[in-house]
């Protein structure tokens, strides 16, 4: 089309973040187009992956309760570092350089902290920020007296006497952080590597180690990567007796170039080798999915051992992972990590090309071998991934299944996009996929057998309007950048006529489109059976949710048919029609009846039998204001049948407590089963839907009754 108008209104967010520790460095990735190929030889097998960069610093809330489980564990993470930081009391330096209150509400968060993430399932490791335990987290006052100060490390010495003596009836095991960038006027105005330091440092280490000879003590953690300071450090630690059990710095430039040059600092003053940490990475503007994916990638041929996503928002009692959750919800980022704890198996080798890094694994108890795809400068155009020695074991009649998922810059994100999935010919244990890279910060998966469940929830598949599995006829148009949409692409129609078909293999469909003041009427139909008509006009816009679901269908390929009417509702200002994205139900979806023991009803309810058009013959209704019922389930998805008739009402409907949504049940023409609602994917396990008759209805409808009929449960 020559026009390129937008799927109805836009909505922008503009999100703020402050820095906590030293400004950011660089500038923000400009995009720029090229192509370029990456290679990955899956014969070359080395490493079991150790998830190095699945740390975090003051990820947690402040008893370490929070995140949820559902939202940690699919990350693997092996690393948290924290020590109580902007926790009211200012540490020992709050209670007087002594350990009262403040000392002890920082040393307890920290504690419970690592309590959770050392034991099972995580066993992570857990760095103790000393120097945020005492009080040097940028909020104490300018007249600080710090350690050492006038050659005095008398109270510097009883502080850590104490702590280590607390930490250790504890019971917790952690990793001593001595002293949060000592190059920072923020942290220690003393001067980097002065001698003032050196007593701080030492006296520290050796009374750690005198406490407790087992000790590991973490160090120098500077701002930056800086060889002239590391390696005037190394040599001053070696000649004092107090280096380190592990050697760490923060940021830097690439890993891979850092920790090589950290080893040969320690070679050439003949230290022996020791275990590397990035104790905190990422810039803020460096906090999307594809520097996270780089950064990944290279953290992955390195000999860094562990390395945390850095803080720059919400410290420090948030619970958000550092913002990789978005009001406790996962966000691309989450989901490039989720898709780096699945590269399991071992390592092989992969080499990127300029901007664009590569890291793979395969694993053959997993039926796979997954390639992630980072963007250090923002660089789009397509990225060929040439694989080489491919398995036998990956093979079907000389074919592999191929997947690529587009893990896409936005907060919160339901999941990756899949941009295609197929069987692809293999010859000589080789072949290229071209993953086309539309925004470079994203990251790209690319999977060679079972599919990453980045792009599964609980069986569901969730498929982006613009993948090849969706195809288009005349008079449709694209629009890209849109933020309020999944992988930010709308795919609409103003002509009426206009056709479009998704085809997908699985039990239920549920369709994704705009709806929105200027939207029109479309009609939905499965494999040729009876079209039903969608309306899209809504007086508020909603871009992302469910307009149309399926009913259950029967195991196999399917084909969806979408068609804009051209017509709309009286109050629509528009015709148009955007497509959004489809989740297609993979696996058995089990049907609940109305009448079955898992929905509850309370007062005002009645039930009517024998009724021909709904499921089991049973309708459960209520005309009652303020009516409630509660269906109870165990899945990650469920959709709620209704009546949609003449004299049908509002109803509200809620899970597990979380905010509302209307659904207007009147419709001029009956349908008595079909699926009214449709919630978000959820995580996996028990779930409450709650339903609420509203006393409101549309001013068309000649009643106030609501009805339910069944619900469908995606496991």
């Amino acid at each position: 089309m020559s026009r390129a108008a937008p799927p109805g209104r836009l909505v922008a967010v503009l999100l703020l973040g402050l820095s906590l520790a030293v400004a950011p460095l660089g500038a923000t990735p400009a995009a720029r187009a090229a192509d370029t190929t990456v290679t990955v030889d899956l014969a070359a097998t080395g490493k079991v992956p150790t998830g190095a960069g699945a740390g975090f610093l003051y990820g947690l809330s402040q008893d370490g309760s929070g995140p949820a489980d559902s939202l940690m564990q699919p990350l693997r993470p092996t690393l948290f570092r924290g020590g109580g930081a902007r926790i009211a009391g200012h540490g020992w330096i709050g209670d007087g350089y002594a350990a009262g209150s403040g000392y002890r509400v920082r040393l307890d968060s920290a504690v419970a902290q690592a309590r959770r993430v050392t034991a099972a399932p995580y066993n992570a490791t857990y760095h103790l920020l000393v120097s945020d335990v005492w009080g040097a987290d940028t909020e104490q006052p300018s007249n600080t007296v710090y350690p050492c100060d006038n050659g005095d490390c008398t109270n510097w010495r009883s502080f850590i006497t104490r702590l280590v003596t607390d930490v250790r009836a504890s019971g917790v095991r952690v990793r001593y952080d001595i002293w949060n960038e000592p190059d920072g006027t923020g942290f220690w105005p003393r001067g980097v590597n002065s001698a003032q330091y050196y007593q701080m440092w030492d006296t520290a280490v050796n009374e750690i180690r005198r406490l407790d000879p087992s000790a590991v003590v973490v160090g120098p953690s500077y701002s930056g990567y800086n060889h002239g300071w590391l390696d005037a450090w190394v040599a001053r630690t070696k000649a004092d007796g107090t280096l380190p059990n592990v050697l760490n710095w923060h940021f830097g430039g690439d890993p891979l170039a850092d920790s090589a040059d950290a080893q040969a600092i320690l070679s050439a003053r003949g230290v022996a080798a020791l275990p590397m940490t990035i104790d905190e990475y990422l810039f803020s503007q460096q906090q999307q999915p594809g520097y996270l994916a780089w950064f990944l990638d290279r953290l992955a041929a390195s000999n860094v051992s562990a390395a945390a996503h850095a803080i720059w928002s919400d410290c420090c009692t948030a619970g958000t992972l550092d913002s990789v959750l978005w009001n406790g919800q996962p966000t691309g980022q989450w989901w490039v990590y989720r898709a780096y704890a699945q590269m399991t198996g071992n390592l092989v080798t992969a080499t990127g090309s300029g901007p664009i890094a590569v890291a793979a694994a395969v694993d053959r108890n997993a039926g796979r071998a997954v390639a992630l795809l980072g963007n250090q400068t923002g660089q789009t155009g397509t990225t060929t991934v040439a694989f080489s020695g491919v398995p036998s074991w990956l093979l079907t009649n000389g074919r592999a299944r191929v997947t690529v998922q587009r893990i896409v810059n936005q907060s919160p994100l339901s999941g990756p996009a899949i941009l295609s999935s197929g069987d692809v010919a293999v010859n000589g244990g080789a072949l290229s996929v071209a993953v086309p890279m539309t925004s470079g910060t994203d990251a790209y998966t690319v999977t060679l057998g079972a599919p990453l469940d980045g792009g599964t929830t609980g069986g569901t598949l969730i498929i982006d309007a613009d993948s090849p599995d969706f195809s288009y006829g005349a008079n449709w148009g694209r629009t890209t950048g849109v933020p309020d949409m999944y992988a930010g692409t709308a795919n609409w129609s103003y002509v009426g006529g206009a056709t479009a078909t998704f085809r997908f293999t699985g039990t239920q469909v549920a369709l994704h489109a705009v709806r929105d003041v200027d939207q029109g009427r479309m009609t939905v139909a499965v494999d040729g059976g009876t079209p039903s008509t969608v309306d899209n006009y809504a007086p508020v816009r909603n871009a992302s949710g469910v307009v149309w679901t399926s009913p259950v269908l029967a195991a196999g390929p399917h084909t969806l048919t979408i068609v804009n009417t051209g017509q709309r509702n009286p109050s629509s200002t528009g015709t148009n029609i955007a497509l959004d994205r489809a989740d297609v139900t993979t696996a058995a979806v089990s049907t609940f009846d109305g009448t079955d023991g898992s929905f509850a009803y309370g007062p005002g309810w009645g039930l009517t039998t024998g009724v021909p058009d709904m499921f089991n013959g049973t309708a459960n209704w209520s005309f009652t204001t303020g009516s409630t019922a509660t269906f109870t389930f165990t899945g990650t998805r469920v959709a709620l049948h209704a009546v949609r008739d003449v004299d049908q009402q509002i109803m509200a409907l809620s899970v597990d407590g979380g905010a509302e949504s209307t659904v207007d049940n009147y419709a001029p023409t009956r349908n008595a089963s079909g699926v009214a609602w449709t919630s978000p994917v959820l995580a996996a396990g028990p779930h409450t839907l709650r339903i609420r008759v509203t006393g409101t209805k549309n001013a068309a409808s000649s009643g106030w009754n609501v009805a339910i009929d069944s619900a469908d449960v995606t496991p």
